[in-house]
């Protein structure tokens, strides 16, 4: 359990959390039509920065930072006044036990050229913007970069937890962010997702998602550094905690989500036991408002039994922000949380999902003192977390929370958990190796040609791993890291919406995503684990080997396949291990 301390958001609503929560209970939304002038882009709707909306002094580049780095950096600094503002002026965002964890789908994509080819610019690795970032403050740890396509977000918050309860860090600092550009709307029109109307989610005329941009920022705090933050962590007069997290995977499309809604009904499933002696007042749902994703979520809230909880979803407000969305719309809920007010969801009028959910079409009362988020994302990955409200006393100074002993709500302190390496792999790749390597295991698995080549390489070597392997995968988890994500894919797709030559590739443009390949080894090989992908100019195997043990002693999966994995330009490494749990916690 860690403690939300301090937040702010940046988005076309507003500068502040507070704003903006405020501009959606008045009703506004920053989205609207726009007619799609570059190269070949359909009208579209989203909520996008314009000269005409000063609701704050938006910064632009300076000091050689982008302006996505200069807005992740102004995010952070608002937090950080938010804290000082409220008595607490002891975070000092350049000591070394303080973490930084970026959020991002696509980073600067918008600086990639199509007359660069193979780019070497170094703006355009996602690991570059939280390096500079991290600089930005002075902070002397490697930061976590997390790029988890749509759940980007609300991994990175789960991914913080795992690391103040690891105890080498005090505070994490989770900044998401991401910002349109014709290589992104062009992809999410390629595969018919985007509507030329105000996002209705869950209703039955919904026909599309809304896109949006924005910053923002959530700082966490171990129980022992929230003690110290004291008072100055309320938000209106209620505390706020992270009580539990899961990450899990559908294995079944990359693109497509399970229509039984499996990888989300598992992680709802998994958090379920933090709401005991709590009662959520609120699911706040990705709710993207396309035909499939809303249909998924209500199977697998209906499936957890939570389809009595009111249901929201806030992308009729500020379109969906990709790698901010986990964050931006967790801060918004613990708005509402706190103020006691669930958003309703605009355009609501009748239900067009398969199980009739409680979705709130106009202003309600927030009654409860928890709620839950989920999200899901192309390449099967779902994420659900539940978050607790109580009073000062509890939260805080730790004597009891609505009435629970402090001994609930204490971290859970796990027995050793043996693991040991089972296999592990380290191969060099270039040119078509990764199609040799296919061909020599011997197999038949025709989707393997349409796949990318970090794909490929990843499948292959995974499958020399697994292929063999007689244990139980279907709780198995996948943590990979890599230097260049889905750069060389990048390029490809860029080449199919040059100016005189448009036809963007939705088969491309899904493989745009780092951890597509994390969803193809799941689907191959049956893993519902957690998926994730980290972005790093280098493999640290040692961080990369406690972070599956971490994952396994927590008893969220009893295996975990993790490693190195990147290609770029027709190099790529793979370095896979799979680790393996030899017995289980109290054995």
């Amino acid at each position: 359990m860690i403690y939300r301390i301090a937040d702010n958001i940046i988005c076309p609503l507003g500068g502040t959390s507070e704003a903006v929560y405020e501009a959606m209970l008045a009703g506004k939304s920053s989205s609207r039509l726009h007619e799609g002038e570059e190269g070949g882009l359909e009208p579209y709707f989203a909520s996008v920065f314009e000269k005409d909306l000063q609701f704050a002094e938006v910064p632009t580049e300076t000091d050689g930072m982008t302006r996505l780095e200069t807005l992740m950096a102004c995010s952070v600094d608002r937090a950080l006044k938010q804290l000082a503002d409220n008595g607490y002026a002891g975070l000092d965002p350049s000591s070394p036990r303080v973490l930084f964890i970026i959020s991002t789908t696509k980073g600067n994509i918008g600086l990639l050229k199509h007359e660069d080819g193979f780019s070497k610019d170094e703006r355009l690795l996602l690991s570059h913007s939280a390096d500079v970032l991290r600089r930005r403050f002075s902070n002397p740890n490697r930061p976590l970069t997390v790029s988890n396509a749509c759940i980007s977000g609300l991994s990175a918050q789960i991914v913080a937890d795992r690391q103040l309860s690891g105890g080498k860090y005090d505070f994490a600092v989770v900044v998401g962010a991401d910002l349109l550009c014709p290589f992104i709307i062009s992809g999410f029109q390629s595969f018919k997702a985007l509507s030329r109307e105000r996002a209705r989610s869950f209703d039955a005329s919904r026909d599309g998602l809304n896109l949006g941009e924005a910053a923002a920022t959530l700082v966490f705090a171990s129980r022992e550094a929230a003690r110290k933050v004291g008072t100055a962590a309320g938000l209106n007069g209620k505390y706020l905690a992270l009580a539990a997290g899961a990450i899990a995977n559908d294995a079944t499309h990359i693109s497509a989500p399970s229509r039984t809604g499996e990888g989300l009904f598992r992680t709802l499933d998994r958090i379920k036991p933090a709401l005991e002696g709590h009662k959520a007042g609120l699911i706040c749902a990705h709710g993207t408002a396309t035909a499939y994703n809303d249909a998924m979520e209500a199977v697998a809230i209906s499936r957890a039994s939570l389809d009595g909880i009111p249901v929201n979803s806030l992308k009729g407000y500020i379109g969906h922000t990709l790698g901010a969305a986990g964050v931006v719309e967790t801060v918004v809920s613990m708005y509402e949380m706190c103020y006691g007010n669930i958003l309703p969801v605009p355009g609501y009028h009748e239900n067009g999902v398969p199980v009739a959910l409680d979705v709130v079409s106009s202003p309600r009362a927030f009654e409860g003192d928890a709620f839950i988020k989920t999200v899901s994302g192309f390449g099967g990955c779902n994420a659900s977390a539940v978050f607790v409200a109580g009073n000062e006393s509890g939260f805080v100074i730790g004597h009891n929370v609505n009435g629970m002993e402090a001994e609930t709500v204490q971290e859970s302190v796990q027995e050793p958990v043996r693991t040991r390496i089972a296999a592990s792999l380290r191969t060099e790749a270039s040119g078509t190796s990764p199609n040799d390597m296919y061909r020599r295991l011997g197999i038949d698995y025709p989707k393997f040609f349409k796949m990318d080549m970090l794909s490929r390489l990843g499948f292959a070597v995974a499958e020399q791993l697994l292929g063999d392997y007689d244990g139980d995968l279907d709780d198995a988890a996948i943590i990979l890291a890599g230097r260049h994500a889905s750069l060389d894919d990048d390029v490809k797709y860029l080449s199919t919406i040059a100016p005189g030559n448009y036809y963007p590739s939705p088969a491309l443009f899904v493989y745009t995503l780092a951890n597509i390949v994390a969803g193809e080894i799941a689907i191959r090989h049956g893993m519902h684990g957690e998926t994730t992908f980290y972005i790093a100019d280098s493999y640290d195997a040692g961080w990369m080997e406690s972070e599956a043990e971490r994952i396994i002693a927590e008893g969220k999966s009893s295996r975990v396949l993790f490693g190195w994995l990147d290609w770029y330009d027709g190099e790529g490494t793979a370095e896979l291990s799979l680790m393996e749990r030899t017995c289980k916690p109290n054995d």
